[in-house]
């Protein structure tokens, strides 16, 4: 009996920081390859794939097409997969799209393996009202389209990874077979780095206990909340590290402002990285707080942030919205989501201790939440499907 053979089309592996998945499940000995993006179209423009050596996985880089995560496809993906010779296919994106019914068309034989972050009830009906609430004709056609690949997905997918307990109840309730698995996070790159803590402190101007966000700058992620919860404590000693956002979007705009009307410009430290340079300042940071609310449409649906944090060994404060407190794993420190008199009183209390290393929380995140642990459990449903 030959053992199992993947195949896996990735569009977040355009960032060479997401392919440390596929390194660990090649060196737990199973082939892989790797279709990535030449191109990804990404923040409203084309960027292409950073050059960066594989390991422990073979890669082809194609062209894709369309500027839609849900139609996107992969130009020559046939040929890739008539060479290889999969048994299994594993797509990262939602098993509602084309790139998982064009995964299915070039290895019909091939179990189909898809990842959703859904954690949420979707309809048509739904996805329709919303479409009309906003007065955007496209979106009753992307509504139609979503529904159709939402159908076909349940005669084309054989098991879906899933990112929380709702996720995986969502997918059970489609009908479809779910696995929940961790987002993992890569060990080699989130530790702790004193040195490195040092240097970024000095080089930004943190003198001071740190609070950090870290993420995307959208109402729902409650920044705004943690502005005004830190203008309670204002007495403390604290100064707050933030991604840069300034001029990126209305919502940016207004957290902006926000600082500016309450006089706390002088105690804000902005700075920009991707992904892969994160660590740096996670390291640089004492607490960080991840304070998003749920709305009708949306709650967190996973928190890489978190895990991350974690892995850093740093206080990790976070909502109870979504997957938050699953991810945290008792670990970290929860508060009601949109409590900003709850979240102020509990940032208070953490100052006042100002013991900020958390070696419990990494250990947590190291022994459940790694690419590691990601990669022993695909590894396992891999072979146990031969």
């Amino acid at each position: 009996m030959t053992g199992p053979r993947l195949l896996a089309i990735s569009l977040s592996c355009h960032e060479p920081v997401n392919r440390a998945l596929f390194r660990e499940i090649g060196a737990l000995g199973i082939p892989v390859h790797l279709v990535v993006p030449r191109r990804h179209f990404v923040g409203g423009r084309w960027r292409d794939t950073p050059d960066f050596p594989p390991e422990n996985y073979d890669l082809t880089l194609l062209d894709l097409t369309g500027t839609n995560q849900r139609t996107h496809s992969m130009k020559g993906l046939q040929a890739v997969a008539d060479a290889f010779g999969p048994t299994h296919i594993y797509c990262d994106s939602d098993p509602a799209s084309m790139m998982v019914r064009q995964a299915k068309r070039v290895a019909p034989n091939a179990r189909l393996w898809s990842l959703t972050a859904e954690n949420m009830p979707q309809s048509l009906s739904g996805d329709l009202k919303k479409a009309l609430e906003t007065r955007q004709p496209a979106g009753i056609a992307s509504a139609l389209v979503k529904a159709w690949l939402r159908s076909s997905a349940r005669r084309k997918v054989d098991r879906v990874l899933t990112l929380s307990a709702d996720g995986t109840a969502l997918i059970e309730a489609m009908g479809l077979t779910a696995t929940q698995v961790p987002l993992g996070f890569d060990p080699r790159l989130f530790q702790p780095l004193p040195d490195v803590r040092d240097a970024v402190r000095a080089e930004l101007g943190l003198t001071r206990p740190t609070i950090a966000y870290f993420g995307r700058q959208t109402p729902e992620k409650g920044i705004h909340l943690l502005i005004d919860a830190l203008d309670r404590i204002r007495d403390r000693d604290w100064q707050l590290l933030i991604d840069d956002f300034i001029g990126t979007s209305t919502y940016a705009a207004q957290l902006w402002a926000q600082i500016e009307r309450l006089g706390l410009r002088d105690r804000v430290i902005v700075f920009e990285s991707k992904h892969e340079d994160m660590v740096r300042y996670m390291n640089a940071a004492d607490i960080v707080v991840l304070p998003s609310l749920s709305t009708p449409k949306w709650k967190e649906q996973y928190g890489r942030v978190i895990q991350e944090v974690m892995a850093c060994s740093r206080t990790m404060v976070g909502s109870r919205s979504g997957a938050i407190p699953e991810v945290m794993g008792g670990q970290g420190h929860l508060f009601d989501e949109g409590d900003v008199e709850g979240l102020a009183a509990l940032l208070a209390d953490l100052l006042d201790k100002s013991d900020f290393a958390d070696p419990t929380a990494r250990a947590h995140a190291l022994a459940n939440l790694s690419v590691n642990r990601q990669a022993e459990i695909m590894a396992e449903l891999l072979r146990r499907e031969i």
